[in-house]
């Protein structure tokens, strides 16, 4: 469970310093500002979908742990109104990409892989 918390903490920790090299980007190349945008926006709802999944991935693992007999959902519904809520807020207003919010969305997501395999690796080690 700890490694949990590290990979989370890696991936937030990377997923800040990305956003901030696209709201420096936004700031001083006024002509590519949709797309830094949409990346910015789909990085800060990506960073919440990682940090609520991992609150859920920590429920699920305390509640085997206690061994209840009870039902425990993944909150889907939830992260996919996440996802649309983003979306919907780039296309509604003209200010955002909608493909840079997509990609913006998927990568706090993929930056866990690497992030587990280091973290992985430097704990075996």
């Amino acid at each position: 469970m700890d490694e949990l918390s590290s990979i989370v903490t890696a991936v937030t920790r990377v997923t800040l310093l990305i956003l901030s090299a696209m709201l420096i980007g936004w700031a001083f190349l006024p002509m590519y500002r949709l797309i830094f945008g949409g990346l910015i926006l789909g990085l800060t709802f990506g960073l919440v979908y990682v940090r609520f999944l991992s609150a859920k991935v920590r429920g699920l693992v305390n509640l085997v742990v206690s061994e209840q007999q009870k039902r425990y959902s993944f909150g889907f519904l939830t992260r996919v109104c996440l996802v649309l809520v983003a979306v919907m807020f780039a296309v509604r207003f003209e200010h955002f990409s909608i493909v840079s919010t997509i990609i913006g969305l998927f990568t706090p997501l993929i930056l866990t892989l690497p992030a587990g395999i280091v973290i992985g690796l430097r704990n075996k080690s």
